[in-house]
């Protein structure tokens, strides 16, 4: 596969602090066959500057907006360069982490395993949390993972930053047509479309020093920890919103994707991508006792089980 043409896109924003160690982790991998697209979400510290600097000395990276710069949020920057950019596989780097030097050519001997000249894939690492410093901390997922669209309805576990795709499941997004709104976050939109449509391969060997810092602390904690249940019991309007959001990002896929999928993922689908027209307190306990939300641990289940049924105005809103 010597080859194969990969494109990491990276968005950066204020990242003059460490997107210095990021590119040069880049610049390390035992795979050079790469091309590194870096667009800048409206910074005003030094980021552009770096950027211009290593485009200057290496021909492999890309200022994508140098002439124009401006903030359009982290899931439309990485759109940006999705769409605008050709390549056979895909990888989305953060400003802040370091890649370990085989992050590039792991990825690709997985990816290549399968068939992916035939169909979507959305391939994800294990992430080592670090400090500031560079010191473990804990790996991020250990294992709570999974890779069916039914649990991709209501949760997500890949994270941006080691993910890989492939051309295949580029072209299924659908990018021009997504509102991009009704969207969590795009890594997430690609997992559930892999699910749905191909296959989410999961490489439980980390790839990736996630950087744990005050920018970016509830991207590195874990959900299931004592002080996080503690936290998310009684923020249980966050909680409330995450559901909401869930339900949209349904909605939007069954607009986009009505009639291809069939079985048990689409009377999931249909259910709760028409909760936006058909909540009340009885469809919702209807809904709850038929078709449960699908969740990896019972708790997360009986919560929003809860919050559908008591609270289903909230999910009534105009498309």
């Amino acid at each position: 596969m010597g080859q194969d043409k990969i494109a990491i896109l990276m968005s950066t924003y204020n990242g003059e602090r460490y997107l210095r160690e990021q590119i040069e982790s880049i610049q390390k991998q035992t795979n050079n066959n790469w091309h590194l697209y870096i667009r800048d979400d409206g910074s005003n510290d030094k980021t552009a500057s770096i950027i211009s600097k290593f485009v200057n000395s290496d021909d492999r990276i890309t200022f994508f907006n140098e002439e124009n710069i401006c903030n359009v949020g982290v899931i439309r920057s990485f759109m940006d360069l999705l769409k605008n950019v050709d390549a056979d596989f895909y990888m989305f780097s953060d400003q802040d982490d370091i890649w370990k030097r085989n992050k590039i050519q792991r990825a690709l001997d997985l990816i290549t395993k399968e068939k992916y000249q035939e169909i979507p894939l959305c391939l994800h690492t294990e992430l080592q949390v670090v400090n500031d410093d560079l010191k473990p901390i804990e790996l991020m997922k250990r294992g709570r993972v999974w890779s069916d669209f039914q649990h991709f309805l209501f949760g997500n576990c890949v994270t941006g930053c080691t993910v890989m795709i492939n051309q295949k499941l580029k072209e299924k997004l659908r990018i021009n047509s997504v509102n991009w709104d009704k969207v969590a976050m795009h890594d997430w939109w690609f997992a559930e479309i892999a699910a749905a449509f191909g296959k989410v391969i999961y490489d439980s060997t980390p790839t990736i020093l996630y950087r744990q810092h005050i920018d970016n602390v509830v991207g590195g904690s874990d959900s299931q920890a004592p002080q996080q249940l503690i936290r998310r019991f009684f923020n249980l309007s966050g909680e409330l919103d995450g559901f909401l959001l869930m339900t949209k990002m349904a909605n939007e896929f069954q607009r986009l994707y009505n009639g291809e999928i069939t079985g048990k993922n689409a009377e999931y689908l249909k259910a709760y991508a028409n909760l936006s027209k058909d909540s009340s307190f009885t469809n919702n306990l209807k809904l709850a006792l038929k078709l449960p939300p699908v969740r990896s641990h019972l708790r997360g289940q009986l919560l929003l089980d809860y919050l559908m049924i008591r609270y289903p105005s909230k999910f009534l809103y105009t498309k």
